[in-house]
């Protein structure tokens, strides 16, 4: 698989964190884990996570790394990806398997 997919056009993170912390969204060490980001050719939004080092000798005990999944998440969040976008953020799952 070729990553990122053709067509896609990488989305500028710096400060991305401090940009969310000035709307009153804010993210431990243990979850800043969104390293790149993408908008597909479709629309879509692809991310890039990884697990700080102080996370990564626990992360075994996980299938997927809570902090990885609400890290790929981010890309939801206004300012990330489009400064105008409302928020999306999933807080209740059902039927994930």
């Amino acid at each position: 698989a070729v990553w990122p997919p053709a067509g896609a056009v990488e989305v500028p993170l710096d400060g991305v964190y401090d940009r969310l912390a000035d709307q009153d969204y804010t993210y431990g060490p243990a979850f800043q884990g969104l390293r790149r980001a993408w908008r597909g050719p479709d629309g879509e939004l692809l991310a890039e996570v990884a697990l700080p080092d102080s996370q990564r000798a626990e992360a075994d005990r996980f299938l997927l790394h809570p902090a990885l999944l609400d890290a790929a998440l981010h890309t939801l969040l206004p300012g990330v990806i489009d400064n105008d976008r409302p928020a999306l953020l999933p807080f209740s799952w059902s039927g994930v398997t």
